[in-house]
């Protein structure tokens, strides 16, 4: 067994080991620095260029038709 295969193995172990309130703390927190980082930009306008393309996705398509 290579060292990679073996701290592999101890870090999976650990993890097996960890409580899963653990794991939920952690995600819960995570989910909260995302949002205090990526919230801003909810605020801002989305540009033409996209509001032009999410338009083009809504109309029926008359690629195929005569």
């Amino acid at each position: 067994m290579s060292k990679t295969d073996k701290r592999q193995s101890v870090s999976r172990t650990g993890l097996l080991r960890t409580d899963p309130r653990t794991f939920s703390t952690i995600r819960d927190k995570l989910g909260e620095e995302l949002r205090a980082m990526y919230g801003k930009f909810e605020e801002e306008p989305l540009p033409d260029r996209l509001l032009n393309l999410i338009t083009q996705l809504g109309q029926p398509s008359s690629r195929g038709k005569p």
